[in-house]
């Protein structure tokens, strides 16, 4: 289903003309383009909220840290904090699991989620990021909270341009073991009918140190990582009306670390890297996407096929590993009309197929879950009214079927027989904007968005098919907000109220052993983001990120919970000073602030219900250009700040304490990059 949208502007943006910020001006907004909706649309013509990530913001943040769920962390209100390892266990998107797309091509596996999703690309080869917040069904299951698009790195328009980098990073408290390096590069351009863009990039992350200098468990970290990425593009334009795209990318990050984690203590004393070795290399040995679109014109009618593959291999140390592939296809088509007086229609429609296979093995290759399949087909209708020039009016609906079948499981003496299954989803949109008026453009929506769960979770204890419900769970989702240009200020406000029948949630069992139930859900929250061009040479910025919600254990319909900090996530605060020094050199501060939640009594202290003690954390960045070289300095965690990330604290003393670690103290970086 094609949900529309609204950038919420916390980044600046590219378009032919260079860097702009889209704070600037209503005009510029008007000329941004956006394609998360499976269409090209400006974004004064979207009436829900979508966070735009630019390239020039997208590099910035990179040199900070270049963990991209540390990135999505500082620029959209609405994500979870950063987790700062391998995985994004509790990465929700307002409360609700997310769909994870490179290029529209799915990364995620929600048949058994393996919390890789985010970390399935390099930095170096995204050009910008693309968040849709709140339901969505536009690529089929797992989007109950919303979609994260990373869009591959765009040919410039000249012959040949390359541009090398190459980054450095040191922990400035305790810097022995800590160096580590980044070395990418691209090549683009374009001769004739052709272009392309070509990238390489290969690093190590050095030892992980906490403020007081003390190694960081490496259990499931980013801390002695070696990794590697490679992406292929290329496109020809058989004519103005007809073109093809070929995208492949490839991803590898395996952790190799010279340290083995030790248990910690919730509330006493965190788990810490103590000498010794592991045969066992967790992280990501490969991620391939291979992604084939042809566009093209057919007298009014526009035509895009997109036939996509894409294979991915996450490894959990010590335990086991997740494979993970799919296969699809999408016809995608879309037609504009002229209606009477001022007033124009476009209607997109079309067919999704997806084939999804995911297994969950342990490290001898022995079957943990069945092998799952699922095959998707989805038809599509979309329509779109501009009525009086000023009034933006959609709705749309998706209808999915779903496929299911699993193979037989045997574990120990135990064996499973497999099934199969078909269930069936319908979801809807409408939404309507206004905008008209530079400094007021309101608008509202409601969509839905489905996912049919981790199901792997429930078939890895021997439990039939046949003997659970893997029906579509649907998330309703309502949005109201307003944004606009007030001389050089430019708001957004956005609030939101999402509801679901089947809402989960985890209690550990025994250790490292977790139970699953499902209950009524509602979550409801308010963002809001806001940007001042102070003078030419100084701009401020902020935003906000509010979420609660209840849920009824009872199934009575008396709301009288409250929904655990996996699910939850605190209040988050953020702010930056950016300022232009001289033509050359840009100097910035940034801010964020995770706010504490304790809402749970001791007696009830598990997984998710922990207390959240909160951090705040300042980043600087400075860069200087001379004629091709341009010469970058961050700091990560500027001043030392020690802290335990909202992960560490929603694990607590689960699994014998091995999650309860802290975050990283100061790291410096410096970049050299060289454009030519």
């Amino acid at each position: 289903m094609i949900l529309p949208v609204l950038i919420a502007t916390t980044a600046s943006a590219q378009d032919s003309a260079g860097q702009r910020r889209l704070t600037d001006t209503t005009s510029q907004l008007k000329e941004f383009i956006i394609t998360a909706t499976r269409v090209s649309e400006r974004i004064d013509e979207v009436p829900s909220s979508v966070v735009f990530i630019g390239a020039k913001d997208l590099q910035q943040q990179a040199q900070i840290n270049n963990n991209l769920p540390n990135i999505l962390m500082q620029k959209v209100p609405g994500m979870s904090p950063s987790e700062e390892s391998q995985n994004n266990f509790i990465g929700k998107l307002r409360g609700r699991n997310f769909l994870v797309l490179i290029d529209g091509v799915p990364q995620s596996t929600p048949l058994r989620n393996g919390g890789r999703d985010l970390r399935t690309i390099d930095v170096s080869a995204i050009d910008h990021v693309e968040v849709i917040n709140g339901a969505s069904a536009m690529y089929g299951n797992g989007g109950a909270g919303g979609i994260i698009n990373y869009i591959t790195k765009k040919p410039k328009n000249v012959p040949f341009s390359s541009s090398t980098y190459f980054n450095n990073s040191l922990n400035l408290k305790s810097p022995g073991e800590t160096y580590g390096y980044n070395i990418s590069q691209v090549f683009s351009g374009r001769t004739g009918k052709l272009d392309y863009v070509v990238q390489g990039k290969m690093a190590r992350s050095g030892v992980m140190k906490s403020s007081d200098g003390e190694v960081i468990s490496p259990f499931y970290g980013i801390g002695e990582t070696k990794t590697y990425n490679a992406l292929v593009k290329l496109g020809y334009d058989f004519s103005a009306k007809h073109r093809v795209d070929v995208m492949g990318n490839y991803f590898n990050s395996i952790q190799d670390s010279r340290y083995i984690g030790t248990k910690g203590v919730f509330g006493v004393s965190p788990a810490t890297g103590v000498r010794g070795d592991t045969n066992i290399l967790g992280g990501t040995p490969y991620n391939k996407t291979l992604n084939i679109r042809y566009t093209g014109n057919f007298g009014k009618t526009e035509a895009n096929v997109t036939a996509y593959y894409n294979d991915i291999h996450s490894v959990f140390e010590a335990f086991n590993q997740v494979y993970s592939d799919h296969w699809g296809a999408r016809l995608n088509l879309s037609t504009p009309f002229t209606l009477p007086g001022r007033n124009t229609m476009q209607l997109i429609y079309g067919i999704d197929f997806l084939k999804d296979h995911t297994v969950q093995k342990d490290m001898a290759e022995n079957l943990v879950t069945p092998d799952m399949n699922m095959n998707s087909i989805a038809p599509f209708l979309q329509s779109k009214f501009i009525l009086a020039e000023n009034w933006i009016v959609k709705a749309g609906v998706r209808y999915e079927n779903l496929a299911f079948k699993v193979s037989d499981l045997t574990k120990g003496t135990k064996f499973t027989p497999g099934s199969s299954d078909t269930y069936n989803a319908v979801v809807f949109n409408a939404g309507v904007r206004y905008n008209k008026l530079r400094y007021l453009q309101p608008f509202a929506s409601f969509s839905q968005g489905f996912s049919i769960g981790d199901i792997g979770l429930v078939l890895r204890n021997n439990i039939s098919l046949d003997a659970i419900d893997v029906s579509p769970v649907k998330v309703n989702n309502f949005e109201v907000g307003v944004n606009g240009d007030v001389d050089r200020l430019h708001y957004e406000l956005t609030g939101y109220y999402s509801t679901t029948k089947e809402g989960t949630s985890f209690m550990e069992i025994t250790t490292g052993t977790f139970g699953l139930t499902r209950m009524p859900q509602r979550i409801y929250g308010l963002e809001a983001v806001v940007g001042v061009k102070v003078t030419d040479w100084l701009r401020l910025g902020g935003m906000l990120g509010y979420m609660d919600g209840k849920e009824d254990p009872k199934n009575d319909g008396s709301y009288d919970a409250k929904i655990d900090n996996s699910t939850i996530s605190p209040l988050k605060a953020g702010g930056n000073v950016s300022l232009q020094l001289t033509p050359k050199w840009d100097f910035s501060v940034q801010m964020v602030s995770i706010g504490g939640r304790d809402v749970f009594p001791k007696d009830k202290w598990n997984y998710g219900k922990y207390p959240v003690s909160g951090y705040t954390l300042f980043d600087l960045y400075t860069s200087y250009k001379l004629k091709n070289v341009t010469l970058s300095f961050a700091i990560n965690n500027l001043f030392n700040a020690d802290y335990y990330p909202v992960h560490s604290e929603v694990r607590g003393a689960t699994s014998e304490g091995r999650y309860y670690v802290k975050g990283s103290g100061t790291v410096a970086n410096l970049r050299i990059a060289l454009h030519l």
